[in-house]
């Protein structure tokens, strides 16, 4: 694995790694011009952390995969785009967590103005600290009736309230999203609909016939 750190000159660092590819200066600098737009989105330091990647897929212009992942108070930013060259991919991803900040910014900016634009809690920064991987990916396939289970993502559940988990999902940019309801503390998961609200799956015990 190549890894690169970077301090941008206001609050933004930024650390880069690379799997299955090399990560060339050109990558890092590209990746750094970039990324160092989120430099002005925050007023205390935030760490960023880019992940650049090579799968084997069919489609050559989804091939490289750039992740970037963004702690704060209340909640994570996170981006995951595809391209045909690792550039393509940084262009992708620089874009989706720009409009995903503000997104983020103007759910919460009248709640706690402070803690938005902050960044990281004590807490945050000492698990960060600790390791760069927010989630555990293993990459072992097994072979299904109709395809193949290429990953398996691993990563923590925390208590949430509804509300929470739909604006989770919103800022992630994804259709649905697992978590732990606060009220129950049961896992479910909450979706978007066709018709632009929101549902609920709460899992139910199957009741087993002797």
């Amino acid at each position: 694995m190549n890894i690169s750190w970077v301090q941008f000159g206001g609050y933004v660092e930024l650390t880069i790694t690379a799997n299955n590819t090399t990560l060339t200066d050109a990558i890092k600098k590209y990746a750094e011009k970039r990324l160092s737009i989120l430099d002005r989105r925050f007023r205390d330091p935030v760490p960023v952390y880019l992940q650049i990647r090579k799968e084997q897929t069919k489609k050559e212009d989804e091939r490289f995969i750039a992740e970037v992942t963004i702690r704060l108070n209340r909640g994570v930013i996170r981006g995951e785009m595809r391209g045909d060259t690792p550039y393509t991919a940084i262009d992708h991803v620089s874009d989706t967590v720009t409009r995903q900040i503000s997104r983020y910014k103007n759910r919460y900016s009248d709640k706690n103005r402070r803690d938005v634009e902050g960044g990281l809690g004590m807490a945050i920064a000492e698990q960060l600290a600790q390791s760069t991987e927010t989630e555990v990916e293993d990459s072992g396939v097994t072979t299904l009736e109709h395809g193949q289970l290429v990953r398996t993502k691993r990563h923590p559940v925390e208590p949430e309230s509804v509300e929470d988990a739909a604006a989770q999902m919103e800022l992630l940019g994804h259709n649905f999203y697992v978590f732990r309801n606060k009220e129950t503390k049961e896992i479910n998961v909450v979706y978007r609909r066709h018709d632009e609200d929101y549902g609920l799956i709460v899992p139910e015990d199957a009741e087993v016939s002797n």
